[in-house]
């Protein structure tokens, strides 16, 4: 019984010190990065379909469905990323017009910024597959996908190219 005593001293002691005790947390997986980047990319793009949407160029109707997409991509996107308590926060949402790049004020102009920016995103995405876990990866490439698939639909509406 003395020995037990003896041997569970340090443990209580470790436990007085709290986590800090462990070490230093281990650095967060090629994941966390791409998912953080992936979440501002896409907030990017939101900004970009509302600043379109809320311009004098009438294309609200067309465009709101694709914006609803990307509301959808961030939420799914947000749910992937875990933070632990005391770490460094998540991406928060961009204000309208602070990050995303002042989009052209005519109809063909608007469509063949965010056809661009769409293609873009897509590629982004398809070249982190290797370097993230195989059901991130899935993810990313539906996302890539929806997003060349937006590409082509900004393309045929806009009748440019």
């Amino acid at each position: 019984m003395l020995a037990a005593t003896v041997m569970s001293v340090p443990l209580f002691a470790a436990a007085c010190k709290g986590l800090g005790a462990l070490g230093t947390p281990p650095k967060p997986l090629p994941d966390v990065a791409v998912l953080r980047d992936a979440i501002s990319a896409e907030q990017v793009m939101i900004a970009r379909y509302s600043s379109v949407i809320a311009g004098p160029a009438g294309l609200a109707p067309a465009l709101t469905p694709l914006l609803g997409q990307h509301l959808e991509h961030l939420a799914t996107l947000r749910s992937r990323l875990i933070v632990p308590a005391g770490s460094q926060a998540p991406p928060q949402p961009v204000k309208s017009g602070s990050a995303a790049p002042r989009m052209p004020g005519t109809p063909a102009g608007a469509l063949t910024a965010l056809e661009t920016a769409e293609a873009d995103a897509a590629s982004s995405l398809v070249s982190r597959l290797a370097v993230v876990s195989p059901s991130l990866a899935q993810l990313l490439a539906s996302i890539a996908a929806s997003e060349a698939s937006h590409a082509l639909l900004l393309r045929q509406h806009g009748g440019v190219r």
